[in-house]
């Protein structure tokens, strides 16, 4: 009733600047099923982004507008997200005390837990659980360097557009990867990192105002899931349990060192090997390639086994129950099955883009169902809707 009086939702343009490649995304969330609009993406240069550090801002800052023009992006906000060392996501139990006590607190805490310089991070918490026993509670703390995020927000400025939301990639995947449970809606999981204004701008939402709170726990048979996102240099393992985050880490291992391997011992160029990485296997030994992937998959498998050491001490799991892999790496030959072997559990390749609707144009033939692992931080960036107008 009254149907034109609803506000409309405002989309936030999604922004995903990795090591390897620089991904745009728009949605339209006013239909029953959000409708991708605009979507655009461009390689980076091996030596444009090297280890998290931006080395050719200018180079950075042309593929961005390359790369949203050919989107034919909108003026609109954007949404983008860090991570690496620079990012900290830990659980942590503190006393019991009101919200607006453990903001002035959690500073004190943070101290304890960040490796950094209390003057040289932005903060904020979750409580996961108001009441944890002893009379304490527990917190989901995400801190990250100010340095890093002002960084990111001023390469945004400087490529053309106003940065709204700066949030954590590991929240983003772990969006996008409940929205696709869910089958339809909108989820809020995440706190936002603050995005420092620009001389003169104060429409950024500050983040510590607009956090929902986290779920309750989860019920004893949820299932813990690994979102793996394998990016260019880095994979972001993300542990959920119904909307809870367990833990998070980054490994030092992407599709760069698959590729590099696939380089050395197949004997290929830089592009071909890319291409092997990407799943074309023509004119290359199938069986070599396999062996690489597992050899250097194990690494993965390793970086994984300290995530599941804390869980199983923490009394909170005895392993996970399912894998989910996401972004370049989920295409590498063979990578999933490894996963799934070594750990006897269901694993899968992430496809959000299954649930959203999109003009046919946007995409080549096939290319949607390739692209769709790729694009769970993009498309968990753009399902957070802007203020409403």
């Amino acid at each position: 009733m009254f149907g034109f009086l609803k506000k409309k939702k405002k989309s936030l343009i999604a922004m995903d600047i990795g090591s390897n490649v620089v991904k745009v995304l728009r949605l339209d969330l006013n239909e029953e099923r959000p409708v991708v609009t605009h979507f655009g993406m461009k390689d980076l240069p091996p030596e444009a982004i090297v280890d998290g550090e931006i080395m050719d801002r200018e180079l950075v800052i042309q593929i961005i507008q390359d790369c949203a023009a050919e989107a034919e992006l909108p003026n609109e906000p954007v949404a983008s997200a860090v991570a690496g060392r620079a990012v900290i996501v830990k659980k942590i139990v503190m006393d019991k005390m009101s919200e607006e006590d453990a903001r002035e607190a959690i500073y004190w805490e943070a101290e304890q837990h960040v490796p950094f310089d209390i003057d040289d991070i932005s903060l904020d918490f979750q409580v996961l659980q108001e009441d944890v026993g002893a009379d304490q509670m527990e917190l989901m703390l995400v801190a990250a360097k100010k340095d890093m995020i002002l960084g990111q927000a001023e390469l945004i400025r400087e490529a053309g557009f106003e940065p709204r939301v700066i949030d954590v990639a590991s929240f983003a995947n772990q969006n996008s990867w409940e929205f696709l449970q869910k089958g339809i809606g909108k989820t809020e999981v995440a706190p936002e990192s603050e995005v420092p204004a620009a001389e003169g701008n104060d429409n950024i939402d500050d983040f510590a105002d607009e956090v929902d709170e986290m779920p309750e726990p989860a019920e004893a048979n949820a299932e813990f899931v690994a979102l793996l996102d394998v990016g260019g240099g880095v994979t972001n393992v993300h542990i959920v349990r119904e909307e809870v985050p367990y833990f998070t880490k980054d490994l030092p291992l992407g599709v760069a060192h698959f590729t590099e391997e696939f380089q050395k011992q197949l004997g290929l160029t830089w592009e071909t090997a890319q291409q092997v990485a990407r799943g074309n296997l023509e004119g290359v030994d199938r069986d070599l390639v396999q062996d690489i992937v597992r050899n250097v998959g194990s690494e993965i498998y390793k970086g994984l086994e300290p995530s599941l050491s804390y869980l199983k001490t923490a009394g909170e799991a005895d392993g996970i129950d399912r894998i989910v892999l996401s972004g370049g790496g989920a295409h590498l030959p063979g990578l999933r099955e490894y996963l799934a072997e070594v750990y006897s559990i269901p694993s899968e390749i992430a496809d959000p883009l299954a649930m959203l609707d999109y003009d046919a144009d946007l995409f080549a033939d096939g290319e949607a169902k390739h692209l769709s692992p790729l694009l769970t931080v993009s498309i968990g960036l753009a399902l957070r809707e802007g203020v409403a107008s």
